[in-house]
Order: C-alpha cells, then structure tokens, then sequence
C-alpha cells in the first residue's frame, strides 16, 4: 500500500472520527445541556415572579427578630441583697414541681464577690426526662431571679424496670448555676411582668434511634450512673443510690452492667467497669465538693 493510499486511510478514519464525536455532541449532548438551561431559567424567573412575597417574608422575619431581641434585652429580673442557700433551694424545688418529675440533688460551693454584686455557684446534679429537664433549664434561665446555667453537662440513659421490663430514656444532668445578688437597691426588685415565651420542641436528642439489648437491673442492685458519691476512704466508698438509698461500695463489688474497678479516696472518684450490651466502658462518679446549705 503506497503512502498516499495509507495516508488518505487515516485521514479518513480520523474524520470519521470527528465527524462522529461532533455528531454525539450536536445531537444529544447539547440539546440535554440546553434542555437543563431552559428549565433552570424558568425556574428563576418564577422565583423572579415572587420577589414581592420574598420582600414580604423577610420583612416579617425581620420584624419578629427585632421583637424578640427587645424582649430578650428587656427582661425583668430580681436580684436579691444577698442570696440565701435554703431559699434558692426552696425556689428550685417549687420549679422542679412546674418543670415536671425530675430527680435532683443540689450542693452549695461556694460564694464569687465583686463587691456591689456577686453571685453564689450550686452544683445540681440529678436526671429525668428530657422535656422535664428542658423546662427546668428555661425556667431557671428565664423566671424572674437572675440565674445563670454556666456549665451543663448530659448524658443519655436507658432505665429498664426490674419488674415491668419496661424501658425508660432518661437524661443524667449536672450543671453549675450562679445565683446572683446585688447591694444596689434598684435592682432588688424588677418592676413589670416575665415577658419571656418558651419554645416548644418537637423532638427528643436523646431517644436512641436503636435501644441497646441490656437486661433489667436485678432486685436492689446498684445502678451507678444514677447514683450520688457522697465519701469516700481508703477502701470504701459511701454512696446514695437511684432509690435514695445510703449504699457502700468496696473494690471488686457488681454493681449493675459491671463492677468497681478502683476507689481512689484522694482523689474522691470510684471508677467502674460497665459493659453495655458487648462494649465495655469505663465510667467514673465523683464526689461534689461543696459547703453545707445556710
């Protein structure tokens, strides 16, 4: 074959080549391409259409942004001369009884003065339900004393009943809460109304999508995670239990989903070894430090 021929072969075939890819392209590439063009400028158009009503909802928006963020600014408070341990307890078990049933055990730690003002730090450390918990924060955060949540630490739990088999998701909480209080006269008492409006949730973060597979807590077993860590001393360690019950506990002990691993009285920690359905945990419960309630 002469190379005029072989080239003329190749030309051919890249040609044909060309031909065949621009044919691809111009036939059903770009037609599919435009096709998507056409619908996307169709659909901004109509959302061109509707700029008004997006001009409107905005300005609603806006409008109600600006109403609660005045109603934020504007909340009336009472704070106190001088906060008073029994009182404050007082007032956070009357707002346990609106919150709903919930499970908790304050400690006073200790007071922080400024001077004109100051405030008193509670360690609260209990569990319930997730909604009752919910309202129990809002309500302390937005009644009329001026409380502060600083440091709010949860966890989920799932309670099994030892006779119903029936399973509970509870949430185990500890916060600290600064109570605050003022030598200024002005401020002891807020003039007007609570003009703060709770939210509703429509979901709980805590139920478990799947449960774990744990059997029921036998007769008056110790379940550790609800319970309180009241002392400890080389070898034993005092401790109120999730029917508040006074309990002591020793190295090696069963306590439920596992046993006691170390007691460690300097450091006031008992550590535990739990195994939830095949995953082994370490969990530790610490002493609250504290002063006695005046």
């Amino acid at each position: 074959m002469s190379y005029i021929v072989r080239n003329t072969v190749v030309l051919s075939v890249v040609l044909v080549l060309i031909l065949a890819i621009g044919l691809f392209f111009t036939s059903l590439s770009l037609p599919k391409k435009l096709k998507n063009i056409d619908s996307e400028i169709r659909r901004i158009e109509v959302e061109l259409q509707n700029t008004p009503d997006l001009a409107n909802t905005y300005n609603t928006v806006s409008a109600r942004l600006e109403e609660i963020k005045k109603r934020w600014e504007t909340r009336n408070k009472d704070v106190p001369p001088r906060d008073i341990t029994g009182e404050t307890y007082g007032y956070f078990n009357r707002t346990m009884d609106i919150s709903g049933e919930i499970k908790m055990d304050m400690t006073y730690v200790g007071p922080r003065d400024f001077g004109s003002y100051g405030y008193n730090v509670y360690a609260l450390k209990g569990e319930g339900p997730f909604r009752n918990l919910y309202n129990f924060v809002w309500l302390t955060e937005s009644g009329k004393r001026l409380f502060k949540v600083a440091n709010l630490t949860l966890r989920g739990y799932e309670s099994k009943s030892a006779t119903t088999n029936e399973t509970k998701i509870l949430v185990l909480f500890e916060m600290e809460v600064h109570a605050y209080y003022s030598s200024l006269p002005e401020l002891n008492n807020a003039p007007g109304l609570l003009n703060a409006i709770q939210k509703t949730l429509g979901m709980n973060p805590f139920h478990p999508l799947i449960m774990h597979e744990i059997p029921p807590p036998q007769v008056d077993e110790i379940e550790i995670e609800r319970s309180i860590l009241k002392a400890v001393i080389p070898g034993k360690a005092f401790i109120v239990d999730q029917t508040q019950k006074s309990r002591t506990l020793e190295e090696g002990d069963k306590v439920y989903l596992g046993y006691v691993t170390r007691i460690l009285p300097n450091e006031g920690r008992v550590e535990c070894l739990l195994n939830r359905g095949g995953v082994a945990e370490r969990y530790e419960l610490n002493i609250q430090q504290g002063q006695p309630l005046k």
